[in-house]
C-alpha cells in the first residue's frame, strides 16, 4: 500500500463515528473502484491490497479502539453485524475486481485474528481481566501486529537496518533524499539519526491514534540512542534532545516516543535528566535487579513524563546463564535456563511494583517490559493482573509460535512457581546471581555483565553496518 492509502485506512478505523461507518465505507469502496479502473498493474495490486487490509481491519482489534469503544460512544458503538456487513462488502468488491487472491488473503487473516491468543490477551486487558499489553519487537510489520493488538514497537540499530534491507525499494530513495538534504559534509551520526527518525515516524504515525485515544498511556515507539555513546551521558542527552525536537516538528506536537538508554552507569544520569525534561525513556541492555532498582529510582525521583519502561531482555540473559549451567554440569540446563528471567521478573515485580505496605518500593513512573523472548513461555509466564501494568514485546516469529495453538491465558502467569530445585540450579550461574541478587552488581559493573557486554557489542556492530549503508552504501 502507499502511504496515502495507509492514511485513509487509519482515518476509517480510528476517526470514523460509528453511525457514519456505512456511508464512509461506501465512499471508500467507490473511490477504490474508480482508482482501480484507471490504474496500471502495480497500482491495481496496491489498491486491491488496501481493500483487503480494510476488510481485515474490520475483523481486528483495531475496531475496539474507536468503532466499538463504549467509553466514547456508549450504546452507539458499531455492532458485530454492521462490521461483518462492511467486511463482506469489501470482499465482494475484491471479487468484482478479479482480485480473488487478496480476498482469500483477507479471509484467511481474519480467521487467524479470530483464533489469536494475542488478540485474546489484548481484549482481556481491555476488559480489565488482565493488566498486560504487548508490542512488536521489530522495526517493520507494525500494522499487521496492531491488527492483533500491538500497542507499542521497539527499534534499535539492528532492527532499523533490517527494516531497510527488507524493503530497499522504499527506504533507499528516502536515504538518498536525506543525503541531498544534509549535503556531503554532514556528520555520519547526523545522517544515521535522520534515517532512524524516518523509520520511527512511520511507526509513530501508525500508533499515534492509540496514543491520542488513551491520553498518552499507550502507543509508543522506542527509539534507541547511539550505542557507541553508552558511556557518555552528556552525549546521549544532547542527541536525544535534538531528535526529540525533530520528531516534535514532524508530528506537530509531543512525540509518542521514548528513548532507549543503556543500563550503564552513564545511562542512569541520562535517564534521570531526560525524564526530568519530560522525555520518556526505555532502559535497554538491562538484565539485572540491581539495574532495575537504580534506574527505577532515578526515573521515580525526577520524571515529569507519563510513561517510561524498564526492558528485561529475557533471552539475552537466559542464553549465557544456560552456558554457565552446562559448564557447571547441570544435566537439564536447557530447560532450567528458561526460568532465569521468570525468577528475575517475579522478584523485580515484588520489590519494585508492590506498594510499601506489601514490602515493595511502589514505583509508579516506569513499567516492566519483557523483550527478546525465545519462545511462548516468555509470554505465558509474563502475563499479570497486578497493580502496575506489564508490557511484553514479541518478535514476529515468536508471535506466530504463541498463536500456533489454542491457549488459556493465566492472569497470574508471572507467578508460575519455579519447578522444585530450579532456583538452586540457577544459582550455579554467576551471571544469574549477579542479576537476581539486589546487590549482585554495582553500577560500575553493569557494563561488564556478560549479557550487557554481548548486547552492546551486537548493537555497535549493527550500528556500524547501518551507518555504512546510510553514508556510503
Amino acid at each position: 500500500m502507499t502511504n496515502e492509502q495507509t492514511a485513509i485506512l487509519q482515518d476509517l478505523i480510528f476517526h470514523t463515528v460509528p453511525g457514519d461507518l456505512a456511508d464512509k465505507m461506501d465512499e471508500f469502496r467507490a473511490d477504490m473502484r474508480e482508482a482501480y479502473t484507471a490504474a496500471d498493474a502495480d497500482g491495481k495490486a496496491e489498491i486491491a491490497e488496501a481493500i483487503a487490509e480494510s476488510a481485515i481491519d474490520l475483523k481486528s482489534v483495531l475496531v475496539d479502539w474507536n468503532l466499538r469503544n463504549a467509553d466514547r460512544y456508549g450504546d452507539a458503538i458499531a455492532t458485530e453485524e454492521q462490521l461483518d456487513e462492511q467486511y463482506e462488502a469489501n470482499l465482494a468488491l475484491l471479487a468484482e475486481l478479479g482480485a480473488d487472491d487478496e480476498a482469500e488473503r483477507a479471509s484467511a487473516e481474519a480467521k487467524q485474528i479470530a483464533s489469536s491468543n494475542l488478540v485474546k490477551l489484548t481484549r482481556m486487558t481491555m476488559a480489565g481481566e488482565l493488566n498486560t499489553w504487548w508490542g512488536n519487537d521489530y522495526a517493520s510489520g507494525l500494522r499487521k501486529a496492531m491488527q492483533k493488538g500491538a500497542i507499542l514497537v521497539t527499534t534499535n540499530p539492528v532492527l532499523v537496518d533490517i527494516a531497510r534491507q527488507e524493503n530497499p525499494a522504499y527506504w533507499t530513495p528516502i536515504r538518498d533524499a536525506l543525503r541531498d538534504e544534509y549535503g556531503p559534509d554532514a556528520e555520519p551520526v547526523t545522517l544515521a539519526y535522520a534515517m532512524t527518525i524516518q523509520v520511527v515516524l512511520e511507526n509513530a504515525r501508525l500508533l499515534r491514534p492509540i496514543w491520542e485515544i488513551t491520553d498518552g498511556d499507550l502507543g509508543y515507539v522506542s527509539l534507541q540512542l547511539n550505542p557507541k555513546e553508552a558511556l557518555n551521558a552528556e552525549k546521549m542527552i544532547d542527541e536525544a534532545t535534538w531528535v526529540y525536537g525533530q520528531l516534535e516538528d514532524e508530528l506537530g506536537g509531543k512525540p509518542n516516543t521514548v528513548f532507549k538508554v543503556p543500563g550503564t552507569l552513564a545511562g542512569i544520569e541520562a535517564a534521570r535528566q531526560l525524564t526530568g525534561k519530560g522525555m520518556g525513556v526505555n532502559v535497554t541492555v538491562n538484565f539485572a535487579l540491581p539495574q532495575q532498582i537504580v534506574f527505577a529510582g532515578a526515573i521515580e525521583e525526577n520524571s515529569t513524563t507519563k510513561v517510561s519502561f524498564r526492558t528485561q531482555m529475557d533471552g539475552r540473559l537466559d542464553d549465557p546463564v544456560g552456558e554457565e549451567l552446562e559448564e557447571a554440569g547441570v544435566a537439564d540446563w536447557e530447560e532450567v535456563k528458561k526460568w532465569a528471567t521468570t525468577a528475575m521478573r517475579q522478584r523485580e515485580y515484588r520489590m519494585l511494583c508492590h506498594p510499601a505496605e506489601e514490602g515493595g518500593l511502589g514505583f509508579k513512573k516506569s513499567f516492566p517490559l519483557a523483550a527478546s523472548g525465545r519462545g511462548p513461555w516468555n509470554i505465558i509466564r509474563g502475563t499479570n493482573n497486578g497493580p502496575v501494568t506489564c508490557f511484553i514485546t514479541v518478535f514476529p516469529d515468536k508471535q506466530e509460535l504463541y498463536d500456533a495453538e489454542p491457549r488459556e491465558i493465566d492472569p497470574d502467569g508471572i507467578w508460575t512457581p519455579l519447578p522444585d530445585g530450579y532456583l538452586d540450579k540457577l544459582m550455579k550461574s554467576k551471571t544469574f546471581r549477579q542479576a537476581y541478587e539486589p546487590d549482585g552488581m554495582t553500577p560500575e559493573e553493569f557494563i561488564d555483565h556478560i549479557p550487557a557486554a554481548r548486547t552492546l557489542q551486537g548493537f555497535s556492530e549493527g550500528y556500524e553496518e547501518f551507518l555504512h549503508w546510510v553514508c556510503e552504501g
